[in-house]
């Protein structure tokens, strides 16, 4: 067979003496070489082809904050897992800010966060996947019920109610106020973004801010949305510890997610 091969090709792989092989020719040895490079490569091929199939099985960790859970991945997450029944998805709710913990020490898979992050690149991946503003929100009632734009300079000494030190919009706000030279007057905080709007729609002289999205989802003739004069941004990232090697089902979920908000031609 192997004689034939030589025959064949005209060219001689093998070196021989006194009719036994005893090593390889140079071409021999280049072909040898390529040899092993094309079987790991079918071997590599084999392996990825099952392991593609396994990917969609595990389970997987995600950290979103409630409000960017309502107000962007409303459709998004059910889908997903509907279309991959395998896989149990653990979704953690928990504030953008307090959730930045939680992907450092590992705690989630996956963390959705708001930019800026205010973490090293060299220690996250961070791909934005939708842009907003923040917002005033307010009852018909309010006093600056009647501007169609409000200034900064409209909420100093105003009483407001806005999120918890554990939501990065609270720590955006304060930067904010202080960057405006604006100092509402902070009557409560918390941790839940219906509350917050239930608050205004209750009572007349408080407002708070939330993301202008919130507004597009819940329509109400008991409050007013009115956007703010060089607003704070509001962008939401989806962040992954930097690693050498990620698990297929990390990388099969990361990638079905950035699929899901990919602008549509």
């Amino acid at each position: 067979m192997i004689t034939e091969f030589e025959n064949r090709e005209n060219i001689q792989i093998f070196k021989r003496a006194s009719g036994k092989i005893i090593g390889l020719t140079f071409a021999g040895e280049n072909y040898y070489r390529d040899a092993k490079e094309v079987i790991k490569r079918y071997n590599d091929m084999r392996t990825n082809l099952y392991k593609s199939k396994d990917c969609k099985k595990g389970t997987i960790t995600i950290g979103i904050p409630p409000l960017v859970l309502s107000a962007v991945f409303s459709s998004v997450l059910p889908n997903l897992i509907l279309k991959n029944p395998d896989i149990n998805f653990i979704i953690k709710e928990i504030g953008a800010y307090a959730l930045k913990s939680e992907l450092l020490l590992d705690k989630v898979d996956l963390a959705v966060l708001l930019y800026p992050e205010r973490i090293s690149k060299n220690i996250i991946d961070s791909i934005e996947i939708h842009s907003s503003e923040l917002a005033l929100f307010l009852s018909p009632k309010h006093v600056l019920a009647k501007k169609q734009q409000i200034t900064w300079a409209d909420l100093h000494h105003q009483k407001m109610a806005i999120f918890d030190q554990t939501f990065m919009i609270h720590h955006h706000l304060k930067e904010a106020f202080e960057r405006n030279n604006c100092y509402p007057d902070i009557v409560l905080d918390s941790s839940c973004w219906d509350f917050l709007l239930s608050a205004v729609k209750t009572n007349k002289e408080l407002l708070t801010i939330l993301p202008l999205p919130m507004a597009e989802l819940y329509h109400s003739k008991e409050f007013l949305c009115r956007k703010i004069e060089s607003p704070v941004p509001w962008k939401v990232t989806l962040c992954r510890q930097r690693k050498t090697v990620y698990t297929h089902l990390e990388e099969y979920i990361f990638d079905k997610l950035l699929e899901a908000f990919r602008p549509t031609k």
